[in-house]
């Protein structure tokens, strides 16, 4: 009963833990954000590197489809969510029995949070590349099975990708790279 208890809520507790580390808090009193003159498609202003970074992504699972994770086994419909003020979209593999290792794929898009701003949730953060897309992941430490692999998009937003519940931190990093080499396409340049 242990045993599966602990299966159970091993993969949930990875993913708060990654969640929670890697979020930000700021002082001061809340106000509306300006809203900054609508620019056609195509044009200069629509494409600049600092500018509406994750906020034109209106949908996390937009972001993350059924194929870019049928690879790693059989997966649940995705779940659309938001924690705080992250939006997030993510798949739970099903499994035929709780002794099994359920992996969660997902994204998370983080409209106020850069790269820079990566936490270490024990095994370090190191930079990549992702499709030509500079990036930051952050493998779980030696008892934590989970990885995530945060890109830019412009110059203080992000689109996280993690995987928890898999055999080792080495393997969810493997399984994060792979999706997103999919997911990081779908971005907004910049």
């Amino acid at each position: 009963m242990t045993k599966l208890l602990v299966r159970v809520l091993l993969p949930l507790a990875a993913g708060g833990a990654l969640l929670a580390g890697c979020t930000s808090t700021q002082g001061g009193t809340a106000s509306p954000a300006q809203s900054s003159p609508v620019s056609e498609p195509g044009t200069s202003e629509s494409q600049s590197s600092g500018g509406g970074g994750t906020q034109s992504i209106t949908d996390a699972c937009s972001l993350l489809e059924a194929g870019d994770v049928s690879s790693f086994g059989e997966f649940k419909e995705p779940v659309p969510g938001t924690t705080g003020d992250v939006r997030t979209c993510r798949f739970q593999q099903k499994v035929a029995s709780a002794s099994e290792n359920a992996k969660v794929i997902g994204v998370n898009i983080r409209d106020t949070a850069s790269v820079a701003q990566v936490n270490d949730t024990g095994g370090g953060v190191v930079d990549k590349d992702v499709n030509g897309r500079k990036a930051k992941e952050a493998p779980g430490g030696a008892s934590v099975a989970a990885c995530t692999l945060a890109l830019p998009v412009g110059d203080s937003s992000r689109v996280d990708v993690a995987v928890t519940g898999a055999e080792s931190a080495d393997q969810a990093c493997q399984v994060a790279e792979a999706v997103a080499k999919a997911v990081e396409p779908r971005l907004p340049k910049g």
